[in-house]
């Protein structure tokens, strides 16, 4: 095991003798004199006091947030080294941040530390070679989708628009070209990953290789990334894959229209082709009926009048409503109202201060039942407690080929072998005068967690059940997160050992809980 530097030993000695500046007052000053001068041009230091704070810590949603003292708006890689070498010099937590997406309980263990703001980072550029784009920590995913589009290039990306692309690219990442291409973590090259101790370095499957097979899935453990060589392609206008279609079905969500709708979605599942993704969700639309509804949306890689072959049994099970439309890929995220102008994307517009657990389940197959008594829990929960009426049930069917046709144990990321994402989202106000409202949270978690165990329990004859780290709520194990197996964990946990002994990156879905780890740790510099 490498050893600590005699560098780096000296430099903690200085460190703890100088951090005698209470964060509170004088320190949160002493930010500004003392770091602010080694940041580089437009790189700016945001103090809690100051006008633009609350906006460059607002969240997409409210519960479990984190707290910060001052935000670090970074323009460089340098800027991050700098910030955590000042974080690490005052023993004051961080956390980096781009989209701001994150739900999950592990970050309200982050009080009043510093956020290293990644948002200004947000460049896209093309290699010679055309096969890579190098992307910034900060971009979001219609950044680089209207990008690349620009120059007939595309590459898998989530759904929603506003996400950043690297946290859900350090988790997996699913998204509607991973049949062709394989999950947003396969597309990873390279990165550029500033360390616990500040270091930078290069990640990629001739450097640092063990680092390069966790940051594809546990990444959030392990390090920064300051950017990514991400794998772009051409896209096919000589076959028509330029044009995608969109068909969405409306149901009352009874449960013989739950049956109905998935016992169909699931008979495609074997025959489900690379351009189909199946997008289900369960809610109450008021504009359109009182009472809960099955929205059931088919996009198609192909022109609308192509479609039909994978639309026409959920036209014969007599919806309520059928929207359609044809258009690019751009057009997508408007069809699935995950675009920057929906509500996925700007729910505290329509839910003041509002909360957002999910509580998702991978599986491999349909259990009907389970997904009927599913639902049934939901809209009971909605009825009897009108504070939860905008809450959710999602049902993604992603295209899996090239997903399974990667070998499992080529990164962290552990399940390619399921075929379906199922996730129950709590929605509800989740401040009360600015503080939590622990009533509400409990019982958000309550039937949260009961509607995960229906799904859970109904997965034990069907390969059992996983947990997408990207939604997970922070109740589920390790072991359904990062992998069953137990060689996945143990290498994890030796990773940490050596990049993070201190356990810095402990916010985001930790393999370990304790704030240091014991060990020696890398010698990186």
């Amino acid at each position: 095991m490498f050893k600590i530097s005699r560098r780096l030993f000296l430099a903690s000695l200085c460190c703890i003798s100088s951090a005698t500046a209470l964060w509170y007052g004088e320190q949160d000053i002493n930010i500004v004199s003392e770091l602010g001068p080694l940041l580089s041009q437009g790189a700016k230091v945001v103090l809690h006091d100051d006008v633009d704070f609350e906006k460059v810590t607002a969240r997409w949603q409210h519960w479990a947030a984190p707290t910060f003292k001052a935000v670090v708006q970074t323009k460089t890689e340098e800027d991050i080294q700098q910030t955590i070498l000042y974080a690490n010099k005052h023993t004051i937590p961080f956390l980096a941040q781009s989209g701001g997406h994150g739900s999950i309980s592990s970050l309200a263990a982050l009080e009043n530390g510093i956020q290293i703001n990644l948002r200004s980072m947000n460049t896209v550029a093309i290699s010679k070679d055309d096969r890579y784009a190098t992307v910034g920590a900060g971009v979001e995913v219609k950044e680089l989708i209207d990008s690349l589009w620009s120059l007939g290039k595309q590459t898998v990306t989530g759904i929603c628009e506003c996400v950043g692309l690297m946290g859900v690219a350090l988790g997996g990442g699913h998204g509607m070209l991973q049949g062709h291409y394989g999950l947003l973590s396969d597309q990873i090259l390279s990165a550029r990953l500033v360390l616990a101790n500040s270091t930078a370095i290069t990640v990629s499957s001739t450097e640092n290789k063990d680092l390069f097979w966790a940051l594809r899935g546990a990444g959030h453990n392990y390090g920064v990334v300051a950017s990514l060589d991400y794998r772009i392609y051409d896209i096919d206008t000589a076959n028509g894959k330029d044009v995608w279609s969109h068909e969405v079905f409306i149901y009352p969500a009874t449960p013989e229209n739950v049956k109905a709708v998935y016992t169909e979605a699931q008979n495609q599942l074997e025959t489900q082709p690379r351009g189909i993704f199946h997008y289900g969700l369960v809610l109450t639309v008021p504009a359109l009926s009182p009472e809960p509804m099955i929205m059931h949306h088919v996009v198609w890689n192909g022109p609308l009048d192509t479609i039909n072959p994978h639309t026409q049994a959920f036209h014969n099970l007599k919806p309520a409503n059928v929207m359609k439309d044809e258009g690019t890929y751009l057009d997508l995220p408007r069809w699935l109202q995950t675009d920057k102008s929906s509500m996925v994307c700007n729910p505290t517009d329509f839910i003041p201060d509002v909360g957002v657990p999910r509580f998702p389940v991978d599986v491999q197959d349909y259990n009907i039942d389970a997904l009927v008594e599913a639902v049934e829990v939901l809209k009971k929960t909605m009825k009897s407690f009108p504070e939860f009426a905008a809450s959710v049930l999602m049902i993604e069917q992603y295209p899996m080929h090239m997903v399974r046709e990667i070998d499992d144990k080529k990164s962290a990321f552990p399940s390619r072998k399921d075929r379906l994402l199922m996730a129950p989202a709590m929605l509800y106000q989740s401040l009360s005068n600015g503080t939590p409202n622990t009533t509400l949270d409990d019982l958000a978690i309550k039937w949260g967690t009961a509607i995960q165990t229906i799904l859970i329990d109904g997965a034990k004859k069907q390969g059992g059940a996983r947990t997408y780290v990207n939604y997970a709520h922070g109740g589920e194990s390790l072991e359904t997160m990062y992998g069953e197996e137990p060689w996945r964990l143990e290498r994890l946990r030796r990773l940490k050992r050596e990049y993070d002994p201190k356990n810095r990156f402990r916010f985001y879905a930790p393999i370990v809980q304790n704030e240091e780890i014991e060990n020696e740790g890398h010698d990186e510099l």
